[in-house]
C-alpha cells in the first residue's frame, strides 16, 4: 500500500475491497455513538493518510466510513423488515421490555439509530418490502 509505483486509484480500490469490509464487518447490527463513529473516521482516514500521502477522499474515490455504516445498517434492517413478522430478528426490533428505564439520559438503541438514518436517507419503513428500490434509496455512493 505504501508502494509509490502502486496509482492512488488501484490503492483506493485495494483499501474498499480489503480494509473498509473488515472495519465494517458487524457494524451494521450496532447503535454508534457519535463519538465512536468519529473515532472511526480518524482510523480510516489516518489508514488512508498512511497509504496515499495526498489529497485523500478524492484521489482513491473513497466515500465518509459513517455513510458507509450507515448505509450497511439500512440494508441489514430492510432484510429483516422483508421478513414475516413472526421471525424473530423482526419481533426483536420492536422489543418493549417491561418496566421502568433507568434515571439519566437514556442510552442509544439500535432503532433510535435506524430512524435517525432514515431521516437522513429521505425514507420510510414501508419502503424496505421492495428491495430493489430500498437498496437504491440508501446507496450512498462508491461501492
Amino acid at each position: 500500500m505504501c508502494d509509490k509505483r502502486v496509482s492512488a486509484r488501484m490503492k483506493g480500490k485495494v483499501y474498499k475491497t480489503v480494509v473498509r469490509p473488515a472495519m465494517l464487518y458487524g457494524l451494521e447490527t450496532v447503535a454508534l455513538r457519535k463519538r465512536q463513529e468519529a473515532e472511526l473516521e480518524v482510523a480510516e482516514t489516518k489508514m488512508l493518510r498512511f497509504s496515499l500521502n495526498e489529497y485523500i477522499r478524492g484521489t482513491a474515490h473513497v466515500r465518509c466510513f459513517g455513510d458507509k455504516v450507515r448505509e450497511a445498517r439500512l440494508r441489514w434492517f430492510g432484510h429483516v423488515q422483508r421478513r414475516d413478522s413472526e421471525h424473530i430478528g423482526r419481533r426483536m426490533l420492536r422489543l418493549e421490555l417491561p418496566g421502568r428505564r433507568p434515571r439519566g439520559r437514556p442510552k442509544r438503541r439500535f432503532m433510535d439509530a435506524v430512524k435517525e438514518d432514515m431521516k437522513l436517507a429521505g425514507v420510510r419503513e414501508e419502503e424496505a418490502e421492495d428491495r430493489v428500490r430500498w437498496r437504491q434509496m440508501i446507496r450512498c455512493g462508491d461501492p
